[in-house]
């Protein structure tokens, strides 16, 4: 259901087909909201899948990994997936659930929120795009791309650390990882700045955020990309649903 949380008519009669049939990759961000939300160890939920375009390491050299949400292997559900009764079902962390999730169907095509054409609920014309909130989603998507670009700062900076050493690293200390490169970013957001030595820009001057550069994880500025890109990328027959930047599928 989108992040408006109206009883939107592709999300009314839901039986939990998304939630059972896509593979949830999740950024570190994604990550650390659901272990504080829902008061859980990152290896309870989160599964590493070894992927040829995965982010992180374990192993000097080694093989690279995807971050994905987990599924239970009976009902074939997300580890979140609360079944209600036979074919009726209803996510359990849904407050604290990925971007991705929250965006879903949605897409961002250009500079237009969408429906995305490849939902496993039906097409296009599924939803009521005047029952969401659509400045909300587009906010929402925004802040999942700048996500993503976290994501990948992260998993470069524990990689460089892997291959300087010698020896296999654990699950547990990745996430262990994860979870305390939040702390040090909020350690970093409330420090205070020293003062600049730097010169006050003329008014004239080469400033960023100039016509012509990429837009901030806020929205503003110009639009990223020639082409529009999908809040996520959901295929059914179990590929990848995630930030087309950075997944394959």
């Amino acid at each position: 259901m989108s992040g408006s949380g109206a009883n939107l008519a592709g999300c009314a009669s839901c039986k939990g087909r998304c939630c059972r049939e896509y593979t949830v990759n999740v950024t570190v961000a994604d990550i650390r909201k659901l272990a504080t939300g829902m008061a859980l160890h990152p290896r309870e939920f989160v599964a590493l899948k070894e992927k040829d375009d995965g982010d992180f390491r374990l192993r000097p050299g080694g093989p690279k990994f995807d971050l994905r949400l987990k599924h239970r292997p009976v009902t074939e559900g997300c580890v979140f997936l609360m079944e209600i009764a036979p074919g009726h079902a209803r996510c359990g962390a849904y407050a604290h659930r990925p971007r991705v999730c929250a965006n879903f169907p949605a897409a961002l095509i250009g500079n237009t929120v969408t429906i995305r054409s490849d939902t496993l609920c039906g097409g296009s014309d599924s939803w009521n795009l005047t029952a969401m909130d659509l400045p909300a989603l587009r906010a929402n998507i925004m802040r999942n791309k700048a996500a993503w670009r976290e994501h990948l700062r992260i998993a470069e900076q524990w990689n460089a650390r892997v291959e300087g050493g010698w020896r296999t690293r654990s699950e547990d200390e990745l996430f262990a990882f994860i979870l305390a490169a939040e702390q040090q970013d909020s350690a970093e957001r409330s420090a205070p700045s020293a003062p600049s030595e730097q010169p006050e820009p003329a008014e004239d001057a080469d400033v960023p955020g100039r016509p012509g550069e990429a837009a901030g994880p806020d929205g503003s500025g110009a639009a990223e990309g020639a082409a529009g890109e999908a809040a996520g990328t959901a295929v059914a027959g179990g590929q990848d649903v995630g930030d087309p930047a950075q997944t394959s599928a």
